[in-house]
């Protein structure tokens, strides 16, 4: 595993951590999950170019999936903290990460976009897992 994507695994461990212990009130998690998100959105919503440069991508595909894998980040951070409008981020998340999805899958004869359809997958199942918890759950 590479440094840039050891950084990335790491925050988005302790991003999905603290929010299970959000979940079951642990004390200070609150904390936790505002700044690992805080420095996962700045990762993907700023970062991107830095952070997908080994791919073959164009710059315009890298600008896309990095907003909108910011924004979706700032929705789980939002989400799990009760913030306000977060089922606005919500649907602005599902309707990027879509379109992340249908970019990928126009490009699947390069396998350097495989990386971005499978972040963009997992991120839209665990916003599903958060959302459907918030919803139906809380």
């Amino acid at each position: 595993m590479r440094k840039k994507q050891l950084i990335e695994f790491t925050l988005l461990t302790i991003l999905l951590l603290s929010g299970v212990c959000k979940v079951f009130k642990v004390p200070y998690s609150s904390w936790v999950v505002a700044l690992s998100g805080f420095f996962l959105g700045i990762l993907y919503f700023n970062l991107a170019f830095w952070l997908f440069a080994e791919f073959s991508i164009s710059l315009v595909n890298r600008i896309v999936a990095g907003a909108f894998f910011g924004i979706n980040i700032i929705d789980w951070m939002f989400c799990l903290l009760n913030w306000p409008l977060w089922i606005l981020y919500a649907i602005i998340s599902y309707a990027g990460l879509g379109l992340v999805v249908i970019i990928c899958l126009f490009n699947c004869k390069l396998s350097d976009y495989k990386q971005l359809l499978y972040r963009s997958i997992f991120f839209i199942v665990i916003l599903s897992i958060i959302f459907g918890y918030k919803r139906f759950l809380a």
